[in-house]
């Protein structure tokens, strides 16, 4: 479960933030993650609380996930689509051969503060 990891230098990160900008709350974290990255919501939002529980900047803050759809280029007829939605098959060839365009990805997109 690598999401725990992840937590755990996201944390890492905040609290650099914090201390390298003077501040005393974090209120929340913003992280885009990919459907395609591997990468569970749900055990971020989980696991988050028991991270964070024992540093005193981001006690109180919330963590924000926002999915990235999983989009993919058909290399036989160029239809763009859904990657998850449509089980890894363009839904109008059929074929499994794309081009992957977002999806895969971890970002931390936004550290909201109270100054």
């Amino acid at each position: 479960m690598h999401e725990i990891g992840l937590l755990y230098k996201m944390a890492e990160l905040a609290e650099k933030v914090a201390a390298e900008n003077g501040l005393k709350k974090i209120i929340s974290i913003t992280v885009e993650v990919g459907e395609l990255s591997g990468i569970l919501p749900v055990f971020l939002e989980k696991y988050y609380p028991l991270i964070i529980e024992n540093r005193e900047v981001l006690k109180e803050s919330k963590l924000l996930v926002e999915v990235i759809r999983g989009q993919g280029l058909c290399d036989e007829c160029k239809t763009l689509y859904n990657i998850m939605k449509n089980e890894g098959k363009c839904p109008q060839c059929h074929s499994r051969s794309k081009t992957i365009l977002g999806g895969r990805e971890f970002v931390v997109k936004n550290i909201l503060y109270e100054e």
